[in-house]
């Protein structure tokens, strides 16, 4: 409780949204049970998707899982991630995962703001993990990341990131999570313009994300996390709030909160309430015998008036 009261008090000082800056396409969310839950997960094992929000996670792989999630955004937008992990005796489990977000249909202009030519955008991150428990409370968990993005057939990045997570059972009901995130984590940027090839580097900003799992009400599991990236010119700091409800039929219904803006410029004002609410269900779907399928969905309203987004994930596990 201490914990939460602190990074409460820091957040409200030190809010800042975090936008803007290198990789943001990795932080939108890898799966719809994610994004309904503000993406309060660093402490909550989604069965498919254990790399993406914390590596540690893969302790908990007792057997293969595969996820997979499509997620089709307004603006011609979209994320589409793949994920397999399995178990490896006796206490520690291996992933493969890939991420891809990409936006289509962008209208290119010349110097005189005439339109060209549209063309796309993509941005892949793939993923090798591995969790392993000491213990029965401790596990340590490391992503190793390799980056890519193409803009047109000019600009080109490369490079290779890390991440180490942590979790702490305290009990069977509350857990701790923490991850270190984009450690030396930079794109090298090659352009080609015409007979000239130019390279520059640009840093990603580095992630501390702490978070909490609760599920010792009944039926009801809670999850806080508070995420600070430091920047080149500043710290920045966002709050999450998830909620997941199970329904008797295993039907699961989720809600979150999330700061949606955060430290301003001086002498300007946040309208409205600084919280953006997010929201989706889940669901078992039995595909043969005793083998279920988890179907998850949820509804991006927007943050700017883009418009409507859906998000859809698929996990099994074998």
């Amino acid at each position: 409780m201490y914990l939460i009261n602190f990074l409460f008090f820091i957040n409200i000082i030190f809010a800042d949204y975090g936008g803007g800056y290198t990789g943001s396409g990795f932080r939108y969310g890898s799966n719809a049970r994610e994004f309904s839950l503000a993406g309060a997960v660093v402490a909550d094992k989604t069965p498919g998707f254990y790399a993406f929000s914390n590596p540690a996670l893969l302790k908990f792989a007792k057997n293969n899982h595969i996820g997979i999630s499509i997620q089709n955004m307004s603006l011609d937008r979209s994320i589409q991630s793949f994920s397999f992990s399995r178990r490896l005796p006796p206490n520690a489990g291996v992933g493969f995962s890939i991420l891809r977000s990409g936006t289509d249909k962008i209208m290119g202009k010349d110097f005189m703001n005439n339109e060209t030519e549209s063309f796309s955008s993509s941005e892949i991150e793939g993923i090798i993990s591995f969790g392993v428990a000491f213990g029965s409370k401790f596990a340590l968990g490391i992503n190793i990341k390799a980056l890519f993005y193409s803009i047109y057939e000019e600009y080109k990045g490369k490079g290779i990131a890390g991440d180490i997570g942590f979790i702490y059972q305290f009990n069977r009901h509350l857990y701790l999570g923490a991850l270190m995130g984009n450690l030396n984590a930079n794109y090298t940027w090659k352009m080609t313009i015409g007979d000239d090839e130019r390279s520059y580097k640009e840093e990603f900003p580095q992630n501390y994300i702490i978070g909490i799992a609760y599920s010792g009400l009944n039926r009801v599991n809670l999850f806080f996390q508070e995420d600070i990236m430091f920047t080149p010119n500043d710290v920045n700091y966002r709050m999450r709030f998830g909620g997941e409800y199970d329904l008797e039929n295993k039907m699961k219904l989720r809600v979150g909160l999330k700061q949606f803006r955060g430290a301003l410029a001086k002498g300007k004002k946040i309208d409205g309430i600084n919280i953006k609410p997010t929201f989706g269900v889940g669901m078992p779907i039995k595909i043969w015998q005793r083998e279920y399928m988890q179907v998850d969905y949820s509804l991006d309203p927007g943050s700017m008036d883009e418009g409507l987004s859906h998000l859809f994930s698929f996990s099994l596990q074998f």
